[in-house]
């Protein structure tokens, strides 16, 4: 999906259709046999919602569920999440993700939602380090998480100007002196590429 969404967004022209329909009975299938894509990863929902939009289909109705009627993707999988744990459980990234995909279709969240956009904000922002940056679950700041964080609040920066600053010096800190990122004790292109987007 991350391929496809990149390459889409860069313009490449490319048989998206297929590649839609095929996800489209991957998730059919999933909510037939499952009820639903995973019931612990919260950002499979994000990632295959993401996909959709980027491609041109329609997240929030995307495929039919065995009672006929539409799979929501954006809702099961952020504001009305209903998996085993909270939207958050796997990581800072299962807010972050949540608020990319609500805001990449422009979700409105219904009063009744079990998680509103301020509450994905709120756990957000909550867990921001004391030198700026973000990890993944408390432990020490992650460049990537703090790119992607970046990311999710970038939409919001009126509001969260000195949360975003601080998060920019910190990545600013973390920039080795040949000029990548690192994370995880390794530099890599993934890290660059979630600066970059940040």
């Amino acid at each position: 999906d991350w391929y496809a969404i990149a390459m889409a967004r860069c313009g490449i022209s490319e048989d998206y259709e297929t590649y839609l329909a095929a996800l489209k009975t991957y998730v059919e299938s999933a909510y037939a046999e499952n009820g639903g894509l995973s019931a612990n990863k919260a950002t499979e929902w994000h990632r295959v919602a993401l996909a959709v939009t980027a491609l041109g289909g329609d997240a929030a109705a995307f495929g039919t569920k065995p009672d006929g009627t539409a799979i929501d993707l954006v809702a099961d999988g952020t504001y009305n999440w209903q998996g085993e744990n909270e939207l958050g459980a796997q990581g800072l990234n299962g807010w972050i993700f949540a608020l990319l995909a609500m805001d990449a279709v422009g979700a409105e969240v219904p009063a009744d939602a079990r998680y509103s956009r301020q509450d994905m904000l709120d756990a957000i922002v909550s867990a921001q380090l004391p030198e700026g940056g973000f990890s993944l679950g408390g432990g020490a700041m992650d460049v990537d998480i703090t790119a992607m964080a970046l990311q999710a609040l970038a939409p919001y920066r009126e509001q969260y100007q000195e949360v975003i600053d601080a998060a920019l010096n910190a990545l600013s800190a973390a920039q080795t002196v040949t000029g990548g990122f690192e994370s995880w004790g390794a530099q890599s292109s993934e890290s660059c590429a979630q600066v970059i987007l940040a």
